[in-house]
């Protein structure tokens, strides 16, 4: 399975309450940056989850409306506030255990970090995902081998 972290994009400061922080002007450039590096790089997900937060959905949507042939954001609660790494690999295994192959994920930090070490089997303090940030990796989980890190590009990498 492909799977690929893309942390949402910035957002209002954390004198908002948390759930309902937003994304500033900033954070919906990067969002927009991020699509136009997917369309170049003929990137699209085959599913595409997002934690319910509210900066995490606007990332999720507005990639989703800049990329044609992008399918529909599902918000699921295993990506949300209560996430745990256990959890979230369970919901991936299941995905893999469907026939889904092809997963993108919108969500925060330190989940993704996290859920990357644990995935690749190295420590996750091993990781920084950057907001906006595009993270891929490819995980067999039908055997007990560890991932394997494809790629990650900051979103000020991305021309």
């Amino acid at each position: 399975m492909l799977i690929t972290c893309l942390r949402h994009a910035t957002a209002e400061p954390h004198t908002v309450v948390d759930a309902d922080r937003a994304l500033v002007k900033k954070g919906k450039n990067q969002v927009k940056r991020v699509a136009d590096f997917c369309r170049k790089n003929a990137l699209l997900p085959g599913a595409l989850f997002s934690s319910p937060l509210r900066r995490a959905e606007q990332t999720a949507t507005t990639l989703k409306n800049q990329l044609p042939d992008c399918p529909p954001v599902c918000l699921v609660d295993w990506l949300g506030p209560a996430a745990t790494v256990s959890g979230i690999a369970a919901e991936l295994q299941k995905l893999a255990q469907a026939g889904v192959n092809d997963v993108w994920l919108v969500g925060h930090e330190p989940d993704f970090s996290e859920l990357i070490g644990h995935l690749l089997d190295v420590p996750a303090a091993r990781f920084l995902i950057k907001k906006a940030s595009l993270t891929r990796i490819a995980v067999d989980f039908s055997g007990n081998q560890a991932g394997q890190l494809l790629w990650t590009i900051p979103c000020g990498l991305m021309d």
